[in-house]
């Protein structure tokens, strides 16, 4: 059987769940406006993905420093930008153009670079994991001692890229990837077929 309560009663609940929702709404904005301000204590400013848009549309280029919170990147101009440092962690940068970006340390764990274009870009020490970058223009671009381990890399282009050598390599995917002159692949393993002869 169905028992229906009386409509005060009914009324009352209505209201609690009503009175609940923006309660829990302001418990929410204070632990993010807590965290913000302890990443303020150290100099790490805090950007929301529509405040970050607008700050590449009025033409800043360095987020040195900088925590930014659900950014959409796909298809983004990011030409020469500075994330050095920043946590980039599975975001979406695919068919971005980050031409010359400074990448140095950035945290690009599980990060979307498919199809982006980061000719020039340096992404020394950065790491890369899992990243899934097919088909990514990697021209000239400064790997050394980037994290590359189980990074899908098919169809991407490293020519003159020769510091993918020290990159970490570990079970990457180079399907059909252009290697650099002089660099062949044996078993996802890097190497220079012939020593390279030092000038005096």
């Amino acid at each position: 059987m169905i028992y229906k309560l009386p409509i005060n009663i009914e009324y009352k609940s209505n209201k609690e769940v009503t009175k609940m929702v923006p309660i829990q709404r302001q418990k929410q904005n204070f632990l993010e406006n807590l965290v913000t301000s302890f990443y303020n204590l150290f100099g790490i400013e805090t950007l929301y993905n529509e405040q970050f848009h607008l700050e590449i549309k009025q033409g800043r280029k360095d987020f040195r420093r900088t925590r930014l919170i659900n950014p959409n990147l796909v298809g983004l101009n990011l030409d020469g930008i500075n994330l050095s440092e920043v946590n980039l962690n599975r975001v979406n940068l695919s068919e971005a153009s980050l031409k010359k970006a400074q990448l140095h340390k950035t945290k690009m764990v599980g990060v979307n670079l498919d199809s982006t274009n980061l000719k020039g870009a340096n992404l020394s020490r950065a790491n890369l994991r899992d990243a899934q970058a097919s088909w990514a223009d990697l021209r000239n671009t400064n790997l050394s001692n980037t994290v590359l381990s189980n990074a899908n890399l098919t169809g991407a282009d490293l020519d003159q890229s020769q510091s993918i050598l020290e990159a970490e390599t570990w079970f990457t995917k180079f399907d059909h990837t252009r290697l650099p002159d002089g660099v062949i692949l044996v078993r996802y393993f890097l190497f220079f077929p012939f020593p390279v002869k030092k000038r005096l």
